[in-house]
């Protein structure tokens, strides 16, 4: 029901690089003065306007309006039938019109500041009688910016588009149920994980490695920062990490590794925080490396004991200054 194809869409919903085209622009004149309707036209022609229709009344108008929509109404206030009041109201009580500008004509005599117009909400109002020099000015400015309101309102549709697409990306790189629920068949251990982050997007990741000889690898990472720039360090850590296999190294040797061509790709400011660990259930171990994340907490026997996962960030030094450590880890055991 709204008007459209709006001259700055192009017709295909998607916003155009160039100026608006008035030619292109459709408004509707309601006005039950053959006259006005008249004189109205000729300064819409003056605009550069190419589609101008009338309507002789206020709910003519809505029919019209319903029918083939516009991109802006030039509306009277004293009409026979339904008013430019009632109509005004009626446009603004359809969702589908909301934004759609309406300029009301209106004698300052009957509605000195132009009161009840907007509280019929009108757009804006042009006085009687009429000057050709402010109502052209008026209908140009509207236009406009309705132009850069719709190409604003396009691009937040495309953003949004583009970071549901980004999100879903991530999120494919983050080990869903089923392969939590496999690893942990295939080495007797039960493995449990949330993803959630703050934003849209975030700097979180974590992921695990079946290591071969019974081992698994637990990595957790932080980028400092939230939204795209964020999340687009996953993405490099993540094709870091598939480079650089973590198969045959010691967690301390495996993230100074992961290091070095970390604090390249990273912008000058951007770091990660880290912390891996390796769970042998066969030798009943837990060897981890940290770089400055938060400690993560390890129950054994009926006692939670915070691990020291301090440590110079990922990204912000070319020798990063670890924490690691070698830890028991009983089957009864959780972290």
């Amino acid at each position: 029901m709204s008007g459209g194809p709006y001259p700055w869409s192009g017709g295909t919903g998607q916003p155009s690089p160039q100026r608006i085209s008035f030619a292109d622009c459709r408004v509707l004149v309601v006005d039950d003065s053959k006259f006005n309707r008249e004189i109205l036209h000729r300064f819409l022609a003056w605009v550069g306007i190419g589609r101008v229709e009338f309507a002789a009344d206020g709910q003519q108008g809505l029919a019209m309006l319903e029918a083939r929509g516009a991109d802006l109404v030039l509306v009277d206030v004293d009409m026979p039938v339904m008013n430019g009041l009632e109509m005004c109201r009626r446009i603004r009580s359809n969702p589908s019109w909301s934004d759609l500008p309406v300029l009301m004509q209106t004698s300052p005599a009957s509605d000195p500041a132009g009161v009840n117009c907007f509280d019929a909400g009108a757009s804006d109002i042009i006085a009687k009688p009429i000057n050709p020099g402010e109502c052209m000015a008026r209908v140009r400015l509207h236009l406009e910016k309705q132009f850069f309101l719709r190409n604003l309102a396009d691009f937040h549709r495309r953003l949004e588009s583009d970071l549901r697409l980004a999100r879903s990306m991530q999120l494919s790189l983050i080990p869903d149920f089923r392969r939590l629920a496999a690893v942990g068949a295939r080495h007797g251990l039960s493995i449990e994980g949330h993803f959630e982050p703050s934003d849209e997007l975030g700097g979180d990741f974590w992921t695990l490695f079946e290591l071969g000889k019974g081992k698994v690898g637990f990595l957790v990472a932080d980028f400092s920062g939230h939204g795209i720039s964020a999340a687009i360090n996953t993405f490099r850590f993540h094709t870091l990490i598939e480079r650089i296999n973590p198969m045959d190294y010691a967690p301390a040797d495996w993230l100074t590794m992961l290091n070095r061509p970390l604090k390249d790709l990273l912008p000058v400011g951007q770091f990660a925080t880290c912390f891996y660990a390796v769970i042998d259930p066969v030798e009943g171990s837990l060897s981890y490396a940290a770089a400055g994340a938060p400690s993560p907490l390890l129950l054994r026997d009926g006692t939670a004991t915070l691990l020291d996962a301090s440590g110079l960030m990922l990204g912000v030094s070319n020798t990063p200054l670890l924490t690691s450590d070698t830890l028991p880890f009983p089957r009864a055991a959780r972290s």
